[in-house]
Formats: C-alpha cells, sequence, structure tokens
C-alpha cells in the first residue's frame, strides 16, 4: 500500500510540476533574441520568438545576409567532412545569427538523420522515467517545427521548397503531437524510441 501511495505522490508531483511549468512558459514573453536560443531545451513562445527571428533578419543588410547565406553553405556540405551530430550543433549555433526557416528547417532534418541511424537501441520512451530525457527531447523537436511551421505560415506566399518544407512540419507535428499526447496521458505507458523514428520520421 505504501509503495502504491508513494508512486501516486511522484505521479501527482511531477505532473503539478509540468502543468505549473507550462503555464509559466505559455505566458512568457521573449524580451530579446537570447530568451529564443533553441540551445536550451525549454518552451520558447512560439509567436514571439517568431516575431524576433523575423526582426532579426530584417535587421541585417545585404551584405550581411549574403555573408550569412555564405557561412550556411559552407556549413551543409562540410556535413560530408565531419560527424552529422557536429553539423547538427554548428547549426544550432548559427541559427542565433541567421533565424530562418532553411537554417532551422536543415538542423532538424540532420537530426533526424542522426536519429534514424541510432534508432536501433533499446532505448524506451516514456512520460514518467525520471531516468530518461527522451520524451523532453522529442517534445522539443515537437516544439522546433511548431516555430518553423509558424515562421513559414506567417511568411504567407511561399516558394516551392518552403512549401515542401511547411508540409513535412505540420506531418512531423501530428505524428510527434498524438504520440508524445498519448505517453502524457498514460502515465505507465512506453513506446520504442524506434517506433516513434519510424513512424514520424518518414
Amino acid at each position: 500500500m505504501n509503495i502504491i501511495l508513494s508512486q501516486c505522490y511522484k505521479l501527482l508531483n511531477k505532473f503539478l510540476f509540468i502543468f505549473f511549468f507550462n503555464c509559466i512558459a505559455s505566458q512568457a514573453i521573449a524580451k530579446n533574441i537570447h530568451d529564443c536560443d533553441l540551445n536550451w531545451i525549454t518552451d520558447h513562445p512560439i509567436k514571439e520568438c517568431t516575431d524576433l527571428y523575423e526582426k532579426k533578419i530584417s535587421s541585417l543588410t545585404v551584405t550581411q545576409k549574403q555573408y550569412f547565406d555564405d557561412k550556411f553553405n559552407k556549413i551543409v556540405e562540410n556535413k560530408n567532412n565531419i560527424a552529422l551530430w557536429a553539423v547538427s550543433d554548428d547549426l544550432a549555433y548559427f541559427f542565433k545569427d541567421y533565424p530562418t526557416s532553411i537554417v532551422l528547417f536543415t538542423k532538424l532534418q540532420i537530426e533526424e538523420k542522426v536519429a534514424k541511424a541510432n534508432k536501433y537501441d533499446t532505448t524506451k520512451v516514456n512520460f514518467d522515467d525520471p531516468a530518461s530525457n527522451e520524451y523532453t527531447n522529442f517534445r522539443f523537436t515537437l516544439q522546433q517545427y511548431k516555430i518553423l511551421s509558424y515562421m513559414l505560415e506567417k511568411k504567407g506566399k511561399l516558394e516551392t521548397e518552403e512549401k515542401n518544407m511547411l508540409s513535412i512540419s505540420k506531418q512531423r507535428i501530428q505524428c510527434l503531437d498524438d504520440i508524445l499526447d498519448d505517453l502524457s496521458n498514460n502515465f505507465e505507458k512506453s513506446v520504442d524510441r524506434k517506433f516513434i523514428i519510424d513512424k514520424c520520421y518518414k
């Protein structure tokens, strides 16, 4: 009986913590670009951060944009010479200086390739496993796709490449949302990391 009560108490505490955290995050106002640094795995206010990304890009001169475009191309071209996860890390830091949809999309796609290459481990994804951060990582990926989707939708008229990026983003959002919501509503349930990768990263 004591064990059951202890488990219930632990679950309740975790639920209250996440509920409180989400309430704070939903009311958060990003004051500067550093509040929207995607190197930090936390909840970022999507609309506010998108506005800040837009202001950051609009503040750049033509010469600065060309410099960042060239640098972005060099980072991507370098993916054949270094580990993919390192390219993803480089793009995450680069996004702070040049927060465009193509940079974020490329970063996320490379992270998917890394995940697919390591999908055969036996890691379980569970909402209530304090020893694992897999649920948190997938939830953060979901949020980044939501940011990307909002960035593209806000732009309005899209090029063919951007339409493809938006379509992929929406598919990822729907898939990850469904699985993570199911896990958060069923504390004792777990799924293989491979299951999420195979189902969502098509």
